[in-house]
């Protein structure tokens, strides 16, 4: 299937898709999609960074080079906007993120919740499937990953190729 067969495939208006961009063009092009009158979401965390002569807190995007754009088939269209490199693609089709996940992601970055991407999973060391079982990922399920003897909850987005990590307390995990 060619890729702009399989872009205009893009039917469903639950999904949300993947945009790759430029390095360090997220926000940029993020600002002008939304603009333009697209629906996109930029996933921004707090990090702290630190120059020569001081530490600030600044918001980065919690996938480089990501950027999720709902219900759209119209790729030529956004090859004019500034930082657009393509969609991406897993598994030779549109990489396809459900509203769920995209909800998911804003409940977790707005209850403030200390996340960071992944990457893949076959890296990290294997862990217990757990259950969250209460807060804003209650029902959630994934892999708890030990690092530096915090618990962290692995939510992985299968049609993406990634995963994050979010930090949260063991009271509140069930192990499956």
């Amino acid at each position: 299937m060619t890729e702009g067969a399989a872009l205009c495939k893009m039917e469903s208006k639950e999904n949300w898709y993947v945009i790759y961009t430029k390095s360090r063009q997220e926000k940029t092009l993020s600002d002008k999609l939304s603009a333009a009158g697209y629906e996109v979401y930029l996933p921004l965390v707090r990090r702290q960074r630190q120059w020569s002569d001081r530490k600030k807190i600044v918001e980065v995007p919690l996938f480089n080079s990501y950027v999720f754009i709902k219900d759209v088939c119209e790729k030529d269209k956004l090859r004019d906007f500034k930082g657009f490199v393509g969609f991406l693609f897993f598994d030779k089709m549109p990489a396809r993120v459900t509203a769920k996940e995209i909800e998911i992601l804003k409940s977790v970055i707005h209850y403030g919740f200390d996340v960071t991407e992944a990457g893949d999973l076959s890296m990290l060391e294997k862990g217990s499937q757990v259950m969250v079982m209460t807060g804003p990922l209650k029902g959630m399920t994934g892999e708890l990953v030990n690092i530096d003897d915090h618990d962290c909850f692995v939510i992985n987005f299968e049609n993406l190729g990634n995963s994050i990590q979010v930090r949260v307390p063991s009271n509140i995990l069930k192990k499956l």
